[in-house]
């Protein structure tokens, strides 16, 4: 693929993200915030604790979120914020992490439970001609898998993908069998 046609889908994904930026925005569904993990980092004598710090906020359709700045970007990881209790010990080191990952979003600003999708990334034109993401380019059109690993033949064409999702936000019931 060249770069005018990786520019020229590209336009067309940032337009479809901008439409349903304004629908989901007009319907009344309150965007969640989208978060960026920022590590523990030295300030003279102490050490600021890792936190995530707010860079937008979006609608997760699926493997997608729709940001506020009409972009599309790869959903990553959802937490609710929390304070966690002094715990002596944990179950677990993965329990022990998604703790730490918690309290990183207290620390970030978030309010006590708030849903935070971190570790996103933008689907921008380079994603999209190297297909890195859950966007891949069929026959010339962008589609979307459902998981990385799954084969291009069975991608959803990225239009019917994000009204699909959007219909299910938008009434929760109909997804309901």
């Amino acid at each position: 693929m060249d770069a005018a046609e990786a520019q020229e889908i590209a336009q067309r994904v940032h337009s479809l993200a901008a439409r349903y930026h304004e629908l989901l925005d007009g319907s009344g569904i309150g965007a969640e915030a989208v978060g960026e993990y920022r590590p523990p980092q030295r300030r003279l004598l102490r050490t600021r604790p890792a936190r995530i710090v707010e860079v937008t906020r979006g609608w997760r359709l699926g493997v997608l979120l729709v940001d506020v700045d009409d972009r599309l970007r790869a959903s990553g990881a959802t937490l609710r914020a929390h304070e966690p209790p002094p715990v002596l010990g944990y179950p677990s080191e993965s329990a022990r992490e998604r703790d730490a990952l918690r309290h990183a979003a207290i620390r970030g600003g978030f309010a006590e439970g708030e849903p935070v999708h971190y570790d996103t990334f933008v689907i921008g034109e380079e994603r999209l001609r190297t297909c890195s993401g859950p966007i891949v380019l069929r026959d010339g059109e962008a589609a979307v898998r459902w998981h990385r690993d799954a084969p291009v033949e069975r991608a959803v064409p990225l239009e019917r993908y994000l009204r699909e999702r959007a219909a299910l936000l938008l009434d929760p019931s109909r997804g309901a069998t």
